[in-house]
């Protein structure tokens, strides 16, 4: 993930909001999730976590699917051209995501039906946020691509700090309801506060046929974005047949943990598709370099973060539900090959290549939905963990060698 970071376009005046706004926005919500992951572990066990988890991998999957569609293929990759995006596209692509967000909603209660054990009513009630929290996401970045950087980043900050102090109250008072509802009520009250934003009010008069008039691109990453979400939760789904609820949470509580990691390859990537011109040709050698990096970015930010998982262990005695072991060693590890897989696939992404992409998407939808739920009988989280960390190598070699084969043996190009 290297590489000059250089200006879209010489009409465009070099400013650091849309970078800050953008990493801002990203953080507020790996870092919300992190804290609700923890709370709802102090203030219920492991059980609640586990019971929660589904839904919090579908809400993932849908903003993720959502983010890749309309945030970086639709306004983000629109603002390149130098000029700020257009009002009504803004508007349209808010709307877009909260019609999104609804049927995340959904899927989200449905997904947590299959898990034994925990409250009942805690999931449903985290669900009902899920709509509002994506219409957040994408209107940040609209507010972005409209030159309208500074609001998101201070709605970001503003909202992150509301949802953490929410759930860190709920959590003292000992109510995973609570906690799950608070979520779920801020999202709604910063919706209605951000729709007075022209550019962010949603717009649905239209909408139809401004999605169709972009399903070339849309589509293309809509289908990637939503083969890369629905891995994880398709392995999580096989995986409560086989798994407690207790073991569902030491798996979501040790990602959240470390989901500082996936913020770093996330917003870089998020950054340079907004900064960098598209269709910028690469050699296979500089993807795997560009891995290679990634992968160094991450060892050093896992071993920091384990780390201070062990100390806060040790010294914090609140904090002594947090897994420790050869789980939490598992987990770096998937970071590890979180990174490498967004560092190889980076360049395939800004050229547009998403049949590249699909392909060895699909290798990674297969052996992860097979091998995570496998080998968490033998080993537990663990074994999820290493069976999720093997589908993303395998996912990194595909591309690697794919793109290859596209290039020719030397790698130094397309014949």
């Amino acid at each position: 993930m290297t590489g000059a970071v250089v200006a879209a376009n010489a009409g465009r005046a070099p400013t650091m909001w849309p970078g800050l706004a953008l990493a801002l926005g990203q953080l507020s919500l790996m870092a919300t999730s992190l804290v609700l992951s923890l709370t709802l572990g102090y203030a219920g066990g492991l059980a609640v976590v586990g019971v929660v988890t589904p839904a919090m991998l579908v809400f993932q999957l849908t903003c993720g699917v959502l983010q890749r569609t309309l945030a970086e293929a639709t306004l983000l990759r629109s603002a390149n051209t130098g000029e700020p995006v257009d009002g009504p596209t803004c508007r349209r692509a808010v709307a877009a995501a909260l019609v999104g967000g609804l049927v995340g909603g959904v899927a989200a209660v449905l997904s947590t039906v299959t898990v034994s054990g925990g409250p009942a009513w805690v999931a449903p009630c985290y669900a009902t946020g899920v709509p509002f929290a994506i219409a957040l996401d994408i209107g940040r970045t609209a507010a972005v691509a409209a030159g309208r950087a500074r609001s998101a980043l201070v709605e970001s900050a503003a909202w992150l700090t509301a949802q953490a102090s929410a759930a860190l109250l709920f959590a003292v008072l000992g109510s995973p309801l609570g906690i799950c509802g608070s979520w779920a009520v801020l999202n709604v009250v910063f919706c209605l506060l951000a729709a007075i934003q022209p550019a962010r009010r949603p717009m649905v008069r239209g909408l139809v046929g401004w999605i169709r008039s972009r399903r070339a691109v849309m589509g293309a990453a809509s289908l990637d974005a939503f083969v890369v979400g629905v891995t994880p939760v398709l392995a999580l789904q096989m995986t409560t047949f086989v798994a407690s609820a207790a073991t569902l949470g030491v798996i979501r509580l040790l990602q959240q943990v470390l989901a500082p990691l996936a913020f770093l390859s996330i917003t870089l990537r998020r950054v340079l598709i907004f900064r960098r011109r598209a269709g910028v040709e690469t050699t296979v050698v500089q993807d795997l370099w560009d891995g290679v990096v990634a992968v160094a970015l991450m060892a050093a930010g896992a071993a920091l973060l384990s780390a201070a998982v062990l100390v806060g262990r040790r010294t914090v005695p609140a904090l002594s539900f947090i897994p420790a072991g050869g789980a939490l060693l598992m987990a770096g590890l998937e970071k590890l090959a979180l990174g490498f897989s967004y560092g190889c696939s980076l360049s395939s992404f800004l050229r547009g290549d998403f049949g590249l992409l699909l392909r060895a998407r699909y290798v990674m939808l297969g052996l992860t939905v097979v091998v995570a739920p496998l080998l968490t009988i033998w080993w537990g989280a663990s074994g999820y963990l290493a069976g999720s960390a093997l589908g993303m190598v395998a996912y990194s070699t595909a591309v690697l060698l794919i793109a290859r084969g596209r290039r020719g043996p030397s790698g130094l190009g397309r014949p």
